[in-house]
């Protein structure tokens, strides 16, 4: 019986089945074709303005970024979170100091520099996002003398907004070194890094009488771009160097057209030469009076640190009261240190700042 009862569904189902394909007829002619819907957009057109194949140089760019110090260094990971060093040391507190139109942000200082910190990236999604977010001159952070204000380095005036020495508090007959921790032995007093606007501008150094006549004018002051010209040269020979890397290597000096009149062999100038050892010999004068902490090395050597480099405080953790005129010449040796290219920036004043106080040095 349940064998029967089993054939007769399967019966029953095949021929529900037969009856519902039946019901389907054959199909008909196709209708006339609708009328075209609009073309749609490639979303990768406005993109593509600049990411494209043709534009090599784009590409040029993220890789020389991606070699540069300020893509590599340390500054972002020290320095992440601090509103006081964000309008230097990330990306998104210089955007908000430059909207702003201070020296700081008021809030945030989190993002690594990228191209947004000195272009404006993805606002048309063309060319013109290449603009770059500072173009006019300014007025430096530490002013010196009431003439020592404004500088226009031209192109570079998105370079010397962060490269120029940070604000210090002078007093009158003396300065006052403060305490940087209770234990340290040393001051913060003084330029902070990076000091090159004010060294190219020769504004913020004390003239201290000697020697050597200080000059009125800078040739590195006139290149048409200012820190472009040379930092951002293009060498043929080696695509590592310049454009976005800003590196600026002594073989550059001969393929750039700006620096081919001086450095046509690639080799600086004699005066440069000298500036090395009177720098080191500045240095071991300051450490031998006691009026500089340092680490170990001399300036251009290997294990150089120019980040050790303080004014000392003859008690650690003891404020230092110090005549202005001495103060003036430790003030000066940072500056120059802490410039960092040995005299290329602006080699006459550089040799003057430093023949000066060496000799001040050795006569009180």
């Amino acid at each position: 019986m349940k064998k029967f009862l089993s054939t007769l569904m399967l019966s029953l189902f095949v021929a529900a089945a037969a009856f519902v394909t039946s019901c389907e007829g054959p199909e008909g002619p196709a209708g006339p074709a609708g009328t075209a819907g609009a073309d749609g957009k490639d979303a990768q057109l406005k993109c593509a303005t600049c990411h494209n194949d043709t534009l090599r140089d784009v590409n040029l760019i993220f890789a020389q970024y991606n070699l540069s110090r300020h893509n590599t260094g340390t500054i972002y990971l020290d320095e992440a979170g601090i509103i006081g060093c964000g309008g230097c040391h990330t990306g998104d507190g210089f955007r908000e100091a430059v909207s702003l139109g201070k020296d700081d942000p008021a809030s945030l200082a989190t993002s690594k520099i990228s191209c947004r910190t000195c272009h404006t990236i993805h606002n048309n999604y063309d060319q013109t996002d290449f603009a770059l977010a500072i173009t006019e001159g300014f007025n430096l952070r530490y002013k010196g003398d009431a003439d020592d204000a404004a500088v226009n380095f031209k192109t570079g005036n998105i370079c010397a907004k962060c490269h120029q020495a940070r604000s210090y508090n002078r007093g009158g007959e003396t300065d006052t070194w403060a305490v940087h921790s209770p234990t340290a032995p040393y001051s913060r007093f003084g330029p902070h890094y990076g000091a090159i606007a004010n060294v190219l501008a020769m504004k913020g150094l004390n003239k201290i009488e000697g020697p050597e006549a200080y000059p009125t004018n800078n040739v590195h002051g006139n290149l048409s771009k200012g820190c472009v010209t040379c930092h951002m040269g293009s060498n043929p020979k080696n695509p590592a160097a310049g454009g976005h890397t800003f590196r600026m290597t002594v073989a550059q000096m001969s393929t750039i057209e700006s620096c081919k009149g001086c450095h046509s062999d690639g080799i600086p100038t004699a005066r440069a030469a000298e500036i090395k050892p009177l720098l080191a010999e500045y240095r071991a004068l300051l450490i031998e009076k006691g009026l500089l902490y340092s680490t170990e090395g001399e300036p251009g050597d290997a294990h150089y640190n120019v980040l050790g480099e303080y004014p000392k405080l003859e008690t650690p953790g003891t404020a230092r009261q110090v005549p202005k005129a001495l103060s003036d010449v430790v003030l000066n040796y940072l500056y120059i240190a802490k410039d960092r290219s040995l005299g290329a920036h602006n080699p006459k004043f550089i040799y003057a700042i430093v023949k000066n106080g060496v000799e001040y040095l050795k006569n009180n």
